[in-house]
């Protein structure tokens, strides 16, 4: 399989560590829906436009692009199941999110991914991989409210197409990865 790889930006923020991100596609019921999201509600960095599934946080410096590529070349991103609307809530914001998974229960590639990944240096800030995909920062107290209103409309589950990754690196240098 070939990867192709184009620099996004280069660094002009640094981080304290890296990550690897699958970019996905989210459905139009998604988009319509995170539009009657009110303003007012929400925290920054507030409405997320670039829908993705993280698949490792905390690599250190020194990572290279081309260790994160083969890892990742290892591996066919096919659908995703996003299910289960939902929260993580903490003082600073509710992260409004739905967990991804596999749409035929079979698939592990996302946790396989993010072993492999892992083995490279890191600092693991999370106990467990837990994939989900955010929809939105909220103020707290605020995400119940719009968590019930796309279970409302319908919206318990959808599939979502991956499109490429992202590698981030601590210096801020953003790579795409196509596959």
């Amino acid at each position: 399989m070939i990867k192709l790889t184009n620099l996004l930006t280069e660094g002009k923020e640094t981080y304290d560590y890296g990550c690897v991100m699958l970019y996905t596609d989210f459905p139009g019921e998604i988009i319509k829906l995170q539009d009657t999201i009110n303003p007012s509600d929400l925290q920054d960095p507030g409405i997320e436009y670039e829908p993705h599934c993280t698949l490792l946080y905390g690599l250190h410096a020194g990572v290279t692009l081309d260790q994160v590529t083969s890892i990742v070349n290892q591996f066919k991103f096919d659908n995703l199941k996003a299910y289960n609307p939902s929260l993580f809530e903490n003082p600073e914001f509710d992260v409004f999110k739905y967990d991804i998974g596999y749409p035929t229960g079979g698939g592990s590639f996302l946790h396989q991914c993010n072993q492999r990944l892992a083995k490279l240096p890191c600092t693991q800030t999370y106990p467990d991989y837990h994939p989900h995909t955010t929809i939105a920062y909220l103020k707290p107290g605020k995400g119940k409210e719009y968590v019930e209103r796309f279970k409302k409309h319908g919206v318990e589950e959808f599939i979502t197409s991956p499109q490429y990754i992202v590698y981030s690196e601590p210096n801020g240098k953003k790579t795409r990865i196509d596959f």
